[in-house]
């Protein structure tokens, strides 16, 4: 009977993987069909991916570490079913604490010391900003989608505003809105082995809390009250858990991840806070997040393809004369053909709700 179990619980898995697998050639082969199309290339992309998980493993790693991170930081909420479309506002908000932190920190204050206490500001930054929809959801019924979507346009806004006035670089030269350079002592320290890259030891970080939110929702009983609130909350209540304390603590986790983020792309690869810095890195997490079905170890993976994906983008500009804005477009067509296949069964649960009501009003 328990061996039974085992085996399909191991076809379970092999059958996701393999639909996820499925979907992402089916991706591909709809890129390479767009671009002969276009009288590109057919096979940039496959080249461009190829150079990225050969050649160039330094590009992928710094473009999968934030993908990675973000991606955590969706699967967090939605494993309780709480939409968290604000976590590019919470990369904002973290790496301008970050800055704030880092600018004050005296150069002669240990390196270890410094970074340690940038990313717990930046940590409680997207963690605080996050609490804002969060409790607008718990204590005023406020839609979660609508509010966080809607913080992000402020947080980079608000980082636009930090960058041209408070936090400009006195640097006569600047033709940018950015920050001075940090102090060496609150830099995050890049990987040696693929100097001068901007592949950096945040690829550990993300690494090390996949591991740790594995451990949370497969291992504790707090994972377990995520699980419960996400898939019944009414059945939540009866059992003695309380959604709103959870829903508060998962945003709070998601918005400090996002954090995080930010950090790493101000202590580890620009060196300053720049207007404008994050593209879009929350809502590539989504799409990241999905693939691996909220799963965070699956998480590690998708966020590495992505990752190499992106690094594909820009090395298929290098190696072909694919341009930029067709680059762009490919890339598109690759996240809407994996969400696809997430959306479609939603429709369909939708429409069946409507003829129901329908039926049900005659």
């Amino acid at each position: 009977m328990v061996k039974n179990k085992e085996n399909s619980k191991l076809l379970s898995t092999v059958g996701i993987v393999g639909k996820q697998v499925s979907l992402i050639v089916l991706a591909l082969l709809l890129a390479t069909v767009f671009l002969a199309i276009s009288g590109y290339e057919p096979f940039a992309i496959i080249k461009g991916i190829a150079e990225s998980l050969t050649v160039d493993i330094a590009g992928t790693i710094r473009w999968a570490t934030p993908l990675i991170l973000s991606g955590l930081a969706i699967c967090v909420t939605y494993k309780a079913e709480v939409f968290n479309l604000g976590v590019d506002g919470q990369i904002y908000m973290g790496a301008a604490a970050a800055t704030a932190v880092a600018v004050i920190i005296p150069e002669s204050l240990n390196q270890g010391v410094s970074v340690v206490v940038v990313f717990i500001a930046a940590m409680a930054a997207g963690a605080a900003f996050a609490m804002i929809p969060a409790l607008m959801k718990v204590y005023l019924g406020t839609d979660e989608i609508v509010s966080t979507l809607l913080l992000n346009f402020v947080a980079e806004l608000f980082v636009e505003y930090l960058v041209t006035g408070p936090l400009k670089s006195p640097e006569q030269n600047m033709n940018m809105n950015a920050s001075k350079v940090l102090n060496e002592n609150t830099w995050l320290p890049r990987i040696s082995f693929f100097e001068p890259s901007s592949a950096n030891i945040g690829i550990y970080i993300a690494i090390i809390l996949m591991l740790l939110l594995a451990f949370l929702f497969f291992k504790t009983a707090f994972g377990h009250e995520i699980k419960i609130v996400g898939a019944n909350p009414v059945l939540a209540r009866y059992a003695g858990i309380k959604p709103k304390k959870t829903i508060l603590q998962v945003m709070g986790l998601s918005g400090a991840i996002g954090g995080i983020v930010g950090a790493i792309e101000v202590t580890a690869v620009q060196h300053r806070l720049l207007a404008a810095f994050n593209p879009d890195f929350g809502f590539d997490g989504i799409v990241v997040s999905l693939l691996a079905n909220n799963n965070p170890i699956g998480v590690l993976f998708s966020g590495t393809f992505f990752g190499a994906l992106k690094n594909g983008g820009i090395n298929m500009e290098r190696i072909t004369d694919v341009p930029s804005a067709i680059t762009d477009i490919v890339t598109a067509i690759i996240f809407i053909t994996i969400s696809a296949k997430f959306v479609l069964p939603k429709i369909r649960k939708l429409r069946i709700k409507t003829v129901r009501a329908r039926e049900g009003g005659k």
